[in-house]
């Protein structure tokens, strides 16, 4: 049995914006699972899409996606009840994992207009970064089918949960090794948590790992690990959020400082299906295949190449020209990539979806952080515009925290659907008048406010901050737009001392619902927590819907979380989308499943045209 086999973070935040919202329509560099298990923020992009004024979905096409959701919810549904830690069980792996694969061979070129930031795993939280560690590290205890999405064993072949659920024993699979033959054991897994939950090295998902009381390897194939009460998502975060480190490699050599340590940018000891050949920063990345990768040997294909573009327009042409195996497709493209000879398009509504926000400073001090202003802005603004002109009708408007395509889903949350007599309202009473066409402040000073976007590349995000702004300047309130490179553009949403009041951006969703709770934790504040919310009731709730595995007590739980949530408005809630990606017609073995294209990717392989 197949499911997805987690690169370096199966749970990735993602923070940025119509990246993502196309990203997630056409991954741009390496395919990222759409079942990740927590957030990071996402590099790869798409271009900026036509707004046609006549141009919305089919009430065919809108009924085929409901059905589609409503159906994926109902099977969810059941497979939650599937995914709860089970006391007192053992499950065995009956898969074979040595049998090599037999279609070797052949270079795929991928194209990316951001680059990554570090090979290192347990300091970085974007998505570029998390696709190159995906490469080079493998991860993952267990894994999620990509059919039932259920647990299945991983690099662990056998695990079992005791009869009070508190110890969770796994048995790794022997023959396991890193790319220079030392065997991957369970002395990797309990040296590298150890280094991770040290405070002083900063994991961002540190709290994540909490419930943990310990975690032991009690020999070379043995981990045992132990929890001090019952949690629900325990089976999950245990296994996905520990990806190895080769202990023999970097126990001599300091965690967190680039100059003295090698292997945080140039990893030559990895445990994935690939190695690192070279990566010249902003320009390209060389990647070669690992003989030694412990899951079936070497992927089929050999050499993986990521070049850095400026911007989207060049990706999609060179995957146009056949310069490239993929690049994005906007929205606007999809209709001219799905006829392209070269190309075929794989389309699917993700398991775990991918929505986009605007985010709002609610520190002191920023005009953000009043609530009234918070909703006025988001009566201002036409969520249904941007859902339907600028995605085309790829996407769905959302209210709250969790997509339609969540079991915990709650419709009966605040939308603020576009009103610009009710954002005036909110304004006036947060103590703003409207007058002569412009929304002053008891001063006479008219509000200005500062968004961002990146990477600077994106025409979609900029589409999408300049009809912001428009749409604020219809109710007097002026908007600054500044689009800032990748890394710049991160540094700014991280500052313990920012100085925006909103900025675009996208999570996606989690299969465990629970995982969530990292974006809205004040401790995460703000690093994953970058508006700086704080709700005690909100951490209460989550809280409870973690230490009760019944799931229809959790579901009323999560579902007040959205009820909450939505009425402090700390987001503009905007919309998921579907997922799309392009892909020349000579790699075969793509298998479309609700965890996306990414989840069988050691097995794609290159069938080159016959020579005339």
């Amino acid at each position: 049995m197949k499911g997805y086999r987690y690169p370096a973070h199966w749970l990735m935040v993602i923070l940025v914006v119509f990246a993502l919202l196309a990203t997630q329509c056409a991954p741009s560099s390496t395919p990222t699972p759409e079942a990740q298990a927590t957030p990071t923020a996402a590099s790869t992009e798409t271009g900026a899409p036509v707004v046609e004024q006549q141009l919305t979905p089919t009430v065919a096409a809108t009924l085929e996606v409901s059905q589609q959701v409503i159906t994926q919810v109902v099977e969810e549904s059941e497979a939650a009840k599937a995914r709860e830690p089970q006391k007192g069980i053992t499950v065995v792996s009956d898969e074979d994992v040595t049998t090599p694969r037999t279609k070797r061979g052949g270079e795929y070129k991928d194209v990316a207009t951001s680059d990554a930031v570090s090979f290192h795993p347990y300091l970085t939280t974007d998505t570029a970064s998390s696709s190159y560690q995906g490469m080079v590290y493998t991860g993952g205890l267990l894994r999620l089918d990509e059919n039932t999405l259920q647990y299945i064993p991983n690099m662990a072949e056998q695990y079992s949960i005791s009869e009070d659920g508190l110890t969770f024993t796994f048995h790794l699979r022997k023959g396991m090794l890193w790319s220079d033959g030392q065997p991957i054991t369970a002395r990797d897994f309990e040296w590298t948590y150890q280094q991770v939950i040290n405070p002083a090295n900063e994991f961002p998902y540190l709290s994540q790992l909490e419930f943990i009381k310990s975690y032991k390897a009690l020999d070379d194939y043995t981990l045992e690990i132990k929890i001090d009460k019952v949690y629900c998502p325990s089976l999950g975060q245990m296994s996905g959020l520990i990806t190895p480190l080769p202990k023999h490699v970097w126990e001599k050599l300091p965690w967190n400082d680039p100059d003295k340590n090698p292997e945080m940018n140039k990893p030559s000891v990895v445990s994935g299906p690939y190695k690192l050949v070279e990566w010249k920063r902003d320009q390209y990345a060389v990647f070669e295949a690992n003989e030694n990768y412990w899951y079936h040997g070497a992927p089929n294909i050999s050499r993986y190449v990521i070049e850095i573009v400026p911007d989207q327009d060049v990706a999609y042409q060179k995957m146009k020209t056949g310069e490239s195996d993929t690049g994005p497709i906007t929205p606007d493209k999809l209709k001219e990539a799905r006829q392209l000879p070269n190309i075929t398009v794989y389309e699917w509504w993700p398991a775990a979806a991918l929505w986009s926000y605007i985010g709002l400073n609610m520190r002191s001090g920023f005009p953000t952080h009043d609530l009234h202003v918070r909703r006025g802005l988001s009566y201002a603004i036409d969520k249904d515009l941007l859902t339907q002109e600028v995605m085309q009708g790829q996407a769905k408007r959302l209210c709250s925290v969790y997509p339609e395509t969540s079991w915990v889903y709650n419709p009966d949350v605040p939308c603020y659907d576009y009103d610009p007599e009710k954002a005036i309202a909110e304004f006036q009473q947060a103590g703003y008048t409207f007058q002569d066409g412009k929304m002053v402040d008891q001063n006479g000073k008219q509000l200005r406010l500062k968004l961002l976007f990146g990477p600077n590349t994106s025409k979609t995000r900029e589409l999408i901050a300049v009809t912001v702004q428009d749409y604020l300047r219809r109710i007097g309130v002026e908007t600054d737009i500044q689009a800032m490179e990748w890394s710049a553009y991160l540094e700014a949403l991280h500052s313990n001392e920012p100085d925006w009041d909103m900025y675009i951006g996208a999570w996606q969703a989690t299969i465990e619902p629970h995982i969530m709770y990292t974006i809205w934790a004040e401790e995460n504040i703000p690093q994953l927590n970058s508006v700086a919310y704080i709700n005690k009731e909100v951490e209460k709730l989550f809280e409870e819907a973690g230490s009760n595995c019944d799931v229809e007590f959790r579901k009323e739980r999560y579902q007040k979380i959205q009820r909450i949530i939505a009425e402090d408005a700390p987001y503009i809630f905007l919309f998921y989308n579907k997922s799309w990606s392009g892909q020349n017609k000579r790699i075969k073995g793509i298998i479309p499943t609700a965890l996306g294209i990414g989840w069988n990717m050691e097995d794609w392989y290159i069938e080159e045209s016959p020579t005339p």
